[in-house]
């Protein structure tokens, strides 16, 4: 039940208890993708999930942390403090209105430290559970095998928004840009610069319709699942 679109007398009336947050950002993918991929795919996913658990759709959230791609024309790089004060800000507006459990599904990864920030300092202050899912590597992970070359607008990335919304995508605009990741955690802006030679990472040529649908199938089946546990054991 998307909250965006009810009225106030039905929003009295509706359980409050479960409610999921997707979060996404505007940044530039390859030349193939829309720049709002990041928050189309997870609001998709919440949507389909909420439609299964009967629970309420928070509006998502488009503007997100995006510091490796900020050079890229069409990329919006928030400051990640606004963005853990903003989304702090709703998930306490959130418990407020009466939801016990807030589930993030997000979509992009610059934004996952600042949520995760968030949901800390929250949770903590109240009794408001948060659980915060980075959509791409923690749901429908028995799907990933299917895809041989994923990345930021790649084969994965780009089959899920052919699936969405295929007549946003312009395939004759993917390309393949392959690289290595480094096998630690580094923040370099050295590193990200030879890295992201362009907006794009693994074979976006490799996508299609099919593939993002079953990834699509399993992802939300995980998200679910995963809701379905955590109101069992906080008894909701």
């Amino acid at each position: 039940m998307k909250i965006a679109d009810i009225t106030g007398s039905r929003f009295d009336g509706t359980d409050k208890s479960v409610a999921l947050l997707p979060v996404g950002s505007v940044e530039r993918h390859g030349d193939h993708l829309p720049l709002g991929t990041d928050g189309t795919i997870p609001t998709h996913i919440a949507e389909r999930a909420g439609g299964v658990l009967k629970c309420l759709v928070l509006p998502v959230v488009w503007y997100g942390s995006c510091k490796a791609m900020r050079e890229f024309p069409g990329t919006f790089d928030i400051d990640s403090e606004a963005l853990y004060r903003y989304v702090q800000s709703i998930m306490s507006e959130a418990h407020r209105n009466g939801v016990k459990l807030l589930v993030v599904v997000n979509g992009h990864g610059g934004n996952t430290t600042p949520i995760s920030m968030a949901a800390r300092e929250v949770s903590s202050a109240s009794d408001l559970s948060v659980i915060v899912l980075d959509w791409w590597k923690e749901l429908g992970t028995e799907k990933l095998r299917i895809f041989t070359s994923p990345g930021h607008a790649g084969e994965d990335e780009t089959s899920t928004m052919l699936a969405i919304s295929e007549g946003s995508v312009d395939m004759k605009s993917a390309r393949a840009h392959e690289v290595t990741y480094p096998k630690f955690r580094i923040y370099s802006k050295r590193i990200d610069e030879e890295l992201y030679g362009i907006a794009l990472t693994g074979d976006a040529r490799r996508a299609t319709k099919d593939k993002g649908e079953e990834l699509l199938g399993a992802v939300v089946k995980d998200l679910v699942a995963i809701v379905s546990e955590a109101k069992r054991m906080l008894k909701l």
